[in-house]
């Protein structure tokens, strides 16, 4: 008996059928879209119009235009009203506030809720939620008109707000009509390199919008803010209300920062720098109050994390001279600006030369004599105590050479390394290649590394000074006592020299409490099998005090101030 294989042709018609449905209903739903849209588009209000499952459906073209970011259609399913509100309002907790307080007086739930928004700045607008017949919510936004494209460049499109050009037309605005002191305050926020590298560039974005968020909460409801920089802020305020609550509502900030924000589920504590400027009295135009805040925060930011300033001319000055520094600074070896001197140590017993310090000088032309207290920290916050630690060790090693046939084959040379120039990562490479090109012997070398430094250990600085000592080269503890570390704590550092702080050498003669120190020093040193060297030493009671104690060495302008390397064999043959 044969069969008619009919099963294959029902399927095949079976499936045209419901490809023809489906397509009549995308062509259903296509003309009912496009109904409501030429409906919406009709109306004199900016709308947006919710799906029972709250989710967009249709927006007019008033609304497009009102939005400084538009929103693709593509994405409509994942868009909400808390989505829309945040391209009308940056201030999302005022949003939340303000539907609250509509439903508070609303007759029931299903009532038009009526409330109105900040929007950047600028006047608030109006809105009105109204529930759709067969659910959903339609959206209607009144005032302020449209924003225009000249409009949406003066918004920051990460947090909403007010950028830099926005608050420089507001502060023009409020400079010319204020009846009131106003205030500008400037937030540096020192974490944002530090979280991006760390945890990826979309945290980095997550910490800007939290801290805009974060500053729109503390600072009064009539605060202008706006994000001027990549990773600054700014508030202007014009307010009666006293300088005193104005500065305590930046503390303020700056505590709430340092608590921490949530960043991808993480308390992560910020650093940030404020600065402060009044007009009329610290500028009057619109570059003079950016200058004087400008001013005041990078004096913040020098002095340490979490300081806030308020502008004053002297430090206007001091910030002036700074950088004046920094510039003569970059020139200075070019210039041949920069000297080594030297400053011998001796041998506690021998009397003899036992070493020499190199110690760097700056003879600015246009500066004078600048001290080292003053260009060496700004070497380091620029970066160009690299290139000045490279020029004075190899200026040290040719110095040492040609002081070598004088008879300074005993001394060892020691040369004052910065954390800074550890932190580059390229020391033990560079000390290495100019061990091998010049021939320096570096059983003869030294270098100087701060307790406070080592203090502060990574296991990556530990290797460094060990791929260094394993060169050959000998490390020392310089201003060891004032950092309140102990020798047994730095045991595991291949220490050869420990150098006593002159803190405890100024009173030595007869001061039992710093004899008692030394003696301690010396002995912990003694069972790590490293020298010590007393520093500051001016006198001849100090002398033999320090010697008596048991310090092996001995350096300070009673025995010798520093000289140049020319007049260092004279001292050598002398003694």
């Amino acid at each position: 008996m044969t069969t008619t294989p009919l099963l294959p042709v029902f399927i095949a018609l079976a499936a045209a059928l419901v490809l023809c449905a489906i397509v009549c209903v995308k062509r259903i739903l296509s003309r009912e879209h496009l109904s409501v849209q030429r409906t919406i588009d009709s109306l004199p209000d900016a709308v947006a119009i919710f799906d029972r499952n709250g989710k967009l459906r249709a927006v007019n073209r008033k609304l497009e235009k009102l939005l400084p970011l538009s929103i693709d259609r593509s994405v409509y399913a994942q868009t909400d009203t808390h989505e829309l509100y945040s391209q009308i309002s940056s201030d999302s907790l005022a949003v939340g506030r303000a539907r609250e307080k509509a439903r508070e007086v609303a007759d029931d739930p299903d009532s038009t809720l009526n409330f109105e928004l900040p929007s950047y700045g600028r006047k608030s607008l109006s809105i009105k939620e109204r529930p759709s017949i067969g659910g959903g919510t339609t959206v209607s936004i009144y005032g302020n008109g449209s924003m225009n494209q000249q409009a949406k460049r003066i918004i920051d499109p990460l947090t909403g707000l007010p950028n830099r050009q926005s608050l420089a037309n507001e502060l023009a605005n409020r400079c010319a009509h204020a009846r009131s002191e106003l205030s500008l305050i400037i937030i540096d926020i020192k974490s944002f390199r530090q979280i991006n590298d760390t945890y990826g560039l979309g945290s980095g974005d997550a910490l800007l919008k939290q801290t805009a968020s974060c500053i729109q909460q503390v600072m009064p409801a009539d605060a202008f803010i706006a994000r001027t920089a990549g990773d600054e802020f700014s508030v202007l305020l014009e307010s009666d209300v006293g300088r005193a609550s104005i500065e305590n509502c930046a503390s303020e900030l700056l505590k709430v920062l340092r608590q921490g924000l949530n960043i991808k589920d993480m308390n992560v504590p910020v650093r940030a720098s404020v600065g402060i400027a009044y007009a009329p009295e610290h500028g009057n135009t619109v570059s003079s109050l950016l200058q004087a805040a400008d001013s005041a925060c990078a004096h913040a930011k020098h002095l340490s994390d979490n300081n806030l300033v308020v502008y004053n001319s002297f430090q206007q000055r001091q910030a002036k001279h700074r950088h004046q520094l920094e510039i003569g600074l970059q020139q200075a070896i070019k210039k041949n600006e920069l000297t080594l001197q030297y400053q011998p140590q001796i041998d506690t017993k021998s009397k003899t030369t036992v070493g020499m310090e190199a110690l760097l000088r700056w003879n600015s032309g246009e500066f004078g004599k600048v001290s080292p207290s003053i260009f060496i920290p700004i070497a380091e916050k620029t970066g160009i105590i690299n290139q000045l630690g490279k020029w004075v060790l190899e200026q040290a090693m040719r110095d040492y050479q040609r002081l070598a046939t004088f008879g300074m084959s005993r001394a060892v040379l020691s040369v004052n390394l910065s954390r800074k120039q550890l932190e580059d990562g390229q020391l033990v490479m560079a000390v290495e290649e100019l061990l091998e090109t010049t021939g320096f012997d570096p059983a003869k070398l030294c270098f100087e590394i701060t307790e406070t430094a080592l203090a502060r250990d990574t296991d990556k600085l530990h290797k460094q000074l060990i791929d260094l000592t394993s060169l050959g080269v000998r490390l020392s503890i310089d201003d060891f006592g004032v950092g309140y570390s102990s020798l047994k704590e730095l045991r595991d550092f291949p220490i050869s020299e420990v150098k006593i702080d002159r803190e405890f050498v100024t009173n030595i003669a007869n001061d039992q409490h710093s004899q008692d120190i030394v003696s301690a020093i010396v002995d912990i040193s003694r069972s790590l099998g490293a020298v010590v060297v007393a520093e500051g030493i001016e006198n001849q009671q100090q002398f033999d005090k320090i010697a008596e104690l048991g310090c092996d060495r001995a350096q300070g302008y009673y025995i010798s101030e520093p000289m140049a390397a020319v007049t260092f064999p004279d001292l050598v043959l002398d003694s």
